[in-house]
């Protein structure tokens, strides 16, 4: 392996000989029909059009002066990514992690610090353009899914409040009048057994009707060395998702979506004290597991359960100049969790809560139609959430539970934004956009265990701008130049039982990127420089105690980039990486803990809070490199095709924490599939194996008064499954 750790100033020559390289081979001319087709199924002469909605319009990737990654659902499968914290594996500028439920994303070294009720995420969600806000609601698998883009930089003046580090879509995929179905089992380690079915067919010339049913139940990877329970983390959880398109008449669609989730899955609780750090070390006589995926040593190893149910409501009218879209969204979620505090057999903390949100979203966009010079989009969005958060502990000594306290939130929101791009020359393409926000956060807390109450709101506002120049260097490639802004609201963090508002963070981006995708050659390169500030981190006050504040600014560059080569039809090969210099330039407060359970100096109390300055630091779940290749390769056999697939993920060391205690070293992943299909397309049989190295590595790390808890990746995971579709 290469030595990444070179300087930035060579990274940023190399990127720009890459960029050079990629103009000048750019062929002076393109096809004048663009056909959008399979990228399996498109000839090596042409890369295939793929459409997105990253400027709230429908357009061609390569024409968004944005730093995107699209991800097919065929990609997906081949490379074996079927959840969000998969994710990375195929797009290396983006990190996944977790703290219990929660999803805790991270691009470009910008993402989540603090995962706390009344506190929102600062990589926005979006399934089929519907905004989830709550963190344990992008915890699903990718089930029924037509396409993820990643979005990679603030999109503050599109996407509004909470996409500071940038935005995932979710699409999922469409009723269709032309009748098809897909029926997939799958067997794989640990007696894991999924099933899963999608059908859509039309009802009439005026309706289609579709329904993606799944399930999946397994007797997990985990045994508890305590009890002996072999299948601790056994789970079951499946998923139903319909909708029904309406076209009364012609310029007016409905789409009307429900959805309901449920699982009924340990594993985010089975925990491991890293290094054996834990109160439970101070007994001898306890005996800890904490160095493998496959073990825990748990008095009581806990539980989450999660269930989801929305509405959505799709609206479009075409007025001929213009296009108006409504997005109607009521989502309703609740999770209930136990988690052993100490991570250990030791009966010092188990804890269990239940999170409830209610979610009422409506956006309304207006988008012009037509080829001409000026293309525009304005719209307006509403919001109104709702975060319920009951807390509770057992008391060993006494053998009783506690209710220690319970926080509601409230969230009223709304924004208006506008974005126009003009063809000031010819090929010279001009962008500008603003969007206007108001927040309106409320907090009212029972501290139940001291009798102690409070309640407070607060109100924030901001404007967002962003500007961008675009050159078209051919009909298929180009370079741009943009500056854009990202805003994450602030709010009131429920579990600090305080009224003191936390202000909003704030985000300059700038960026310069080239895009390429004639012939058989597909290349997105970009450089970035952000000046974060205002960060919403954990901080150590006064009297040990920590709070959650604007305490942090960070300074991060980088470049990062995607290249695909279809050397045939049937062989093409992906490249993708990001390098990423992100250190905070004022953090002198940061929160750390003491860890030597050895120590006995009395001013060193085991796991103690302590102030550190992280000021220079690296900023947290952020890589310097991360990277990796994936390949295709397929020929016929038996009559039938044969599709060979591989992923390889490569990540640097990071740090889970500002104070640069909780180290992940480097690891890499490797994936590998093999699909045959038989000769009249209708069957598929697959062989597959996920991180067949067995690599070990943690997904979430995070230490407390009670121990340093972490939570491994998944192991070797190999397995097979069999579709049929018609």
């Amino acid at each position: 392996m290469k030595d990444f750790n070179r300087s930035a100033r060579s990274r940023f020559m190399l990127g720009g000989a890459i960029a050079a390289l990629g103009m000048a081979a750019t062929p002076a001319f393109a096809a004048d029909y663009l056909q959008t087709t399979d990228a399996a199924a498109a000839p090596a002469e042409t890369s295939p059009e793929i459409i997105v909605t990253a400027q709230k319009r429908r357009e061609a990737l390569d024409k968004v002066p944005i730093s995107i990654a699209a991800v097919s659902s065929e990609q997906l499968e081949k490379r074996n990514i079927s959840q969000v914290l998969d994710l990375p594996q195929t797009v290396p500028a983006l990190r996944v992690n977790y703290a219990g439920t929660f999803v805790l994303p991270t691009i470009r070294g910008v993402g989540s610090i603090v995962a706390l009720p009344g506190l929102t995420q600062n990589i926005a969600t979006y399934v089929d353009g519907f905004y989830v806000p709550a963190p344990s609601s992008s915890n699903f698998d990718l089930v029924n899914v037509a396409s993820i883009n990643v979005l990679k930089g603030p999109q503050g003046t599109l996407f509004g409040a909470n996409s500071t580090g940038g935005a995932i879509q979710i699409n999922t995929k469409a009723p269709s009048f032309d009748t098809s179905v897909l029926f997939r089992v799958g067997y794989s380690s640990y007696d894991t057994v999924s099933s899963a079915f999608y059908g859509t067919t039309g009802l009439g010339d005026k309706a289609a009707i579709d329904l993606a049913a799944s399930y999946e139940t397994s007797d997990g990877y985990v045994r508890n060395i305590v009890t002996g329970n072999n299948h601790v983390a056994a789970y079951d959880k499946y998923s139903i998702r319909t909708k029904l398109l309406l076209e009364p008449v012609e310029g007016v669609k409905f789409t009307l979506g429900y959805e309901h989730n449920f699982s009924d899955d340990p594993i985010s609780q089975m925990v491991v004290p890293r290094d054996g750090i834990t109160l439970g070390a101070l007994d001898p006589t306890v005996q800890l597991s904490y160095d493998s995926p496959k073990r825990v040593a748990l008095d009581n190893p806990g539980y989450a359960r999660f269930k989801t149910d929305a509405f959505m409501l799709t609206s479009q009218f075409d007025f001929g100049f213009a296009t108006l879209t409504s997005y109607t969204q009521y989502r309703k979620e609740s999770t209930n969790q136990g988690l052993d505090y100490d991570a250990s057999p030791a009966p010092i903390n188990f804890s269990f809560w239940t999170v409830r949100d209610k979610t009422f979203t409506e956006e309304v966009n207006l988008s012009s139609n037509g080829d001409g010079r000026l293309k525009w989009t304005t719209g307006l969005f509403l919001l109104d959430y709702k975060n319920s958060y009951d807390f509770n502990t057992h008391l060993y000594a006494f053998g009783i539970d506690l209710d220690v306290f319970e926080t509601r939130n409230h969230t009223k929101s709304w924004g208006g934004f506008a974005d126009a791009t003009y063809e000031l020359l010819d090929n010279l393409f001009l962008t500008g956009g603003i969007r206007y926000t108001e927040d309106k956060p409320s907090l009212d807390f029972d501290l139940q265990a001291f009798g102690l109450t409070g309640a407070g709101s607060a109100k924030f506002h901001n404007t967002s701008v962003r500007g961008v120049a675009r050159y078209q260097l051919t009909p298929r490639s180009n370079v741009y130049a943009s500056y854009s802004q990202g805003y994450r609201s602030g709010g009131l963090p429920g579990s600090a039982f305080s009224t003191i508002p936390v202000k909003p963070e704030k985000i300059d981006a700038f960026e310069l990127g080239y895009k390429n995708a004639e012939g058989p050659l597909n290349l997105n390169l970009a450089a970035f420089y952000y000046n974060y500030r205002d960060i919403q981190v954990t901080s150590y006050g006064a009297g040990g105690q920590s709070f959650t504040v604007n305490a942090a600014a960070a300074h991060i560059y980088g470049l990062d980039g995607d290249l695909t080569y279809a050397f045939s039809p049937d062989f093409s090969v992906t490249l993708a990486g990001t390098y990423t210099h992100a250190k905070y330039t004022d953090f002198p407060n940061a929160l750390g803990r003491y860890l030597d359970p050895t120590d006995t100096n009395p001013d060193h109390p085991f796991l103690g809070a302590f102030q550190v300055d992280a000021s220079g630091k690296r900023v947290e779940r952020t890589p310097s490199f991360a990277g990796s290749v994936s390949a295709n390769y397929g020929f016929d056999l038996a009559g039938g095709h044969m599709a060979l697939s591989g992923n390889v993920f490569y990540t640097g060391s990071y740090f889970f924490d500002p104070a640069h205690q909780l180290k992940q070293p480097t690891y890499t992943l490797v994936n590998l599939r093999a699909t045959w299909t038989d000769p009249s397309d209708h069957l598929d049989l697959a062989i597959f194996g996920k991180n067949i190295t067995n690599a070990k590595y943690y997904v979430a790390n995070f230490v407390d008064p009670y121990s340093a808890r972490a939570r491994f990746g998944q192991p070797a995971i190999f397995g097979g499954s069999i579709s049929y579709r018609y």
